[in-house]
């Protein structure tokens, strides 16, 4: 199962999987290595990759998290225990403090310069110990996806945490949270579709609208400005599930016909390359990219070249 995928400052891809570590696909080569507790990796179950300032590659994982600086990983040690703790989602604050979800401990922002964690949990105002996505907006705050908590936002300037109400248009399990070039907040909602936030209210995209299910599991937008969403109908024996791409106006919904194996996929990771593709990672049916007409399968060599 792919979890998560970035493109990083070289353009090559990574990919964050669940039990087989990380995939990197080298632009240069069009080779993919993997990299495994074998090479340093803290977990073999990756659930999200960050790039920072410095070029730095953070992977959250079922214990705890390491960083990847071009030629060893290190893992972050620290007496809360974080490296034990099962990490999902990461973000990089304005002045480069790094912030790590949790299952259940909350969040952690640590300090890379000073080396100093401090845990924000339930009683410091988030509505869920459990939290599954972060984002950085434009102005610098921070929104954290939660499971069985829904959306809160921290304002840097005050330090404090808001619950966002989101106008019965949020579910309470957050999968993702990205910015649009416009500056409008997108949320995916298990089992409740989508939520848009311009500023001021928000606006609810479900199967009625088009998109192609409502257990919406991430959220992509690409250079064009087009929007890409992942979903996991849950049960491989309804129709429904899969990619849709949304240009602003309506849904495009990808089935078999553009060259994915089924309708009702489990995706959960979009990324695009440097040449505009769009790559996807399923949960049980591989690595596709998708050239703007059909989409390929790359799992036989993903598998074949490790």
């Amino acid at each position: 199962m792919f979890h998560g995928g970035i493109r990083d400052k070289a353009g090559n891809l990574w990919f964050a999987t669940a039990g087989k570590g990380v995939y990197r696909y080298d632009v240069t080569s069009n080779g993919f290595t993997n990299y495994t507790e074998k090479d340093g990796l803290c977990n073999n179950n990756v659930s999200y990759i960050l790039e920072d300032k410095a070029g730095n590659l953070w992977f959250s994982t079922e214990q705890g998290v390491c960083r990847y600086d071009g030629k060893s990983f290190t893992s972050l040690t620290t007496k809360d225990g974080l490296n034990k703790l099962n990490v999902w989602g990461i973000a990089e604050d304005k002045i480069g403090n790094l912030w790590f979800g949790t299952q259940y401990n909350g969040v952690f922002r640590y300090n890379p310069a000073s080396d100093v964690f401090t845990n924000f949990t339930k009683e410091q105002g988030l509505g869920s110990n459990a939290v599954q996505c972060i984002l950085k907006d434009k102005a610098g705050n921070l929104w954290f996806g939660e499971r069985a908590g829904g959306v809160c936002r921290y304002d840097t300037a005050s330090g404090r945490f808001t619950k966002v109400n989101g106008d019965g248009c949020l579910s309470a399990q957050i999968m993702g949270i990205i910015e649009d070039k416009i500056g409008n907040i997108w949320f995916a909602n298990l089992y409740n579709g989508l939520c848009r936030y311009d500023g001021k209210s928000f606006i609810h995209f479900t199967e009625e609208n088009g998109l192609c299910h409502n257990n919406v599991t991430c959220i992509y937008e690409d250079k064009k400005g087009n929007l890409w969403f992942g979903s996991d109908p849950g049960n491989w024996g309804t129709e429904g599930g899969g990619v849709c791409r949304y240009d602003g106006k309506s849904f495009t919904r990808f089935t078999t016909k553009d060259g994915i194996s089924t309708n009702h996929m489990a995706v959960w990771t979009i990324v695009e390359d440097n040449a505009g593709d769009i790559w996807i990672g399923t949960k049980g049916g591989g690595l596709y990219r998708y050239d703007g007409k059909f989409f390929t399968n790359f799992t036989g060599i993903v598998n074949k070249n490790n």
